[in-house]
């Protein structure tokens, strides 16, 4: 799944390019069909390719308190190492080098290595804003664009990079269950070495056809076999995904999707805790979202919410409303997005994604809580605190914390959960 996630995604987003940035210029709206985006900063993204050597990304620093907060991961969206505010820069901006895996010379001075198991890899890299303003957004953008991409033989005299702007355009990333899902694998590893920990898996794709070197063109049985198999996947990864968590604050709705043995191996890697692969709980995490962070719960945190506080799922067609407690312990912002639950991405169509501590108008209770509605239509005189459901059944929550108290891991503070009021 997460190598699935990241080829159709290299596919539809950087046009099979590489060593380029895509971009939105504006805030992301429904025509960006990615797997549970966020609408309140500036994505810029780029795909990397080590085969012909290791490759530079200069990060800048930080500029009147415009942040970047991102991450560079491998094909199979392990992070390599957080970079910008929170990653090892620290903001103080730096040149990170992606070495492919059989780099075995000396790493020049100035450069902050990142050792890859696979010669594919990728950057997301948020713009924090600090308001939701125009200006602000103008100001994310100018940092962006000094952000940097280059083979590391170019060092001297590197090349411009080459960013393309993908607003107002319509780019879907949805996992796909049927049988471009094998086409979308077979492509992802022809060019890649077979790591250890995943010689058993050569062996399942070879009996179904999927083999380096090789087309894949199963006969139309065995494609009928196929699409029948990834339908049942898509059911056993949905089961899971709404019913195998624990909540993250006792008593809620609200869950992390990931369990200790993901979050220790994303930020130790697979070898630090060989005891386990949990490889169950990555195809869930990647069939609904993308990007590794290595250090979760420092730069970004996240909690996800399907159903209201009787436990019944969200219905598109009932009204809710979530009570925010006061003194949300961020240093960044805090959001809460919906999404399409059949497709864990924007509603098609909608105007409106999120309520964040940045969203113009927003409403506050004198006691500092904060109250955000769900449902058809926006309440009167709650306009800036309703997300509609639009033309959708049901729907799914992300609570983001940008710049992570330490409050919210220890749960000294808690989200409330969404009640339905009709």
């Amino acid at each position: 799944m997460p190598a699935v996630n990241f080829q159709l995604m290299r596919e539809t987003l950087a046009a099979g390019k590489t060593n380029q940035f895509v971009y939105w210029s504006k805030l992301l709206d429904w025509r960006n069909q990615t797997l549970t985006p966020n609408p309140d900063l500036i994505y810029y993204m780029a795909f990397f390719d080590t085969h012909d050597g290791p490759v530079v990304v200069e990060i800048p620093a930080e500029e009147d308190g415009q942040a970047l907060n991102g991450s560079i991961c491998n094909l199979w969206q392990v992070p390599l190492e957080d970079v910008g505010h929170f990653g090892v820069d620290e903001g103080r901006g730096g040149r990170y080098l992606i070495l492919p895996p059989d780099w075995d010379e000396d790493v020049p001075d100035g450069y902050i290595a990142l050792p890859g198991e696979t010669y594919g890899s990728y950057a997301l890299l948020r713009s924090v804003l600090e308001e939701g303003t125009q200006e602000a957004l103008d100001r994310g953008l100018e940092l962006c664009r000094k952000i940097r991409v280059y083979p590391l033989a170019e060092a001297a005299n590197p090349p411009a990079t080459s960013a393309r702007d993908l607003q107002g355009q319509v780019v879907d990333t949805t996992i796909p269950y049927d049988l471009s899902f094998y086409e979308l694998l077979h492509r992802a590893i022809q060019d890649e070495p077979l790591l250890a920990r995943d010689r058993p898996f050569e062996q399942m794709l070879e009996s179904i056809g999927i083999r380096k070197g090789e087309p894949f063109a199963p006969t139309a049985d065995d494609a009928a076999v196929l699409t029948d198999a990834v339908g049942e996947a898509h059911a056993w990864l949905k089961a899971e995904y709404e019913g195998s968590f624990e909540p993250f604050f006792n008593g809620t709705q609200w869950f992390f999707p990931g369990r200790q043995d993901f979050t220790d191996s994303q930020r130790d890697g697979f070898d630090a805790h060989p005891e386990g692969y949990p490889y169950p709980n990555r195809g869930v995490i990647y069939h609904m979202a993308f990007i590794g962070i290595r250090r979760l719960g420092i730069g970004q945190f996240y909690l996800v919410n399907l159903r209201d506080s009787d436990g019944a799922f969200f219905s598109s067609a009932a009204s809710y409303r979530m009570r925010l407690p006061a003194h949300v312990p961020v240093s960044q912002f805090w959001s809460v997005t919906m999404y399409d639950a059949r497709t864990h991405a924007f509603i098609r169509d909608n105007t409106k994604y999120s309520v964040s501590s940045q969203t113009p108008g927003l409403i506050t209770n004198d006691d500092g809580t904060v109250d955000v509605y769900f449902g058809p239509r926006a309440e009167p005189g709650q306009e800036a605190n309703t997300i509609e459901t639009g033309d959708s059944d049901a729907f799914e929550l992300m609570f983001r914390f940008y710049g992570v108290g330490k409050d919210v891991m220890t749960k000294q503070w808690a989200l409330s959960d969404v009640e339905r009021i009709y």
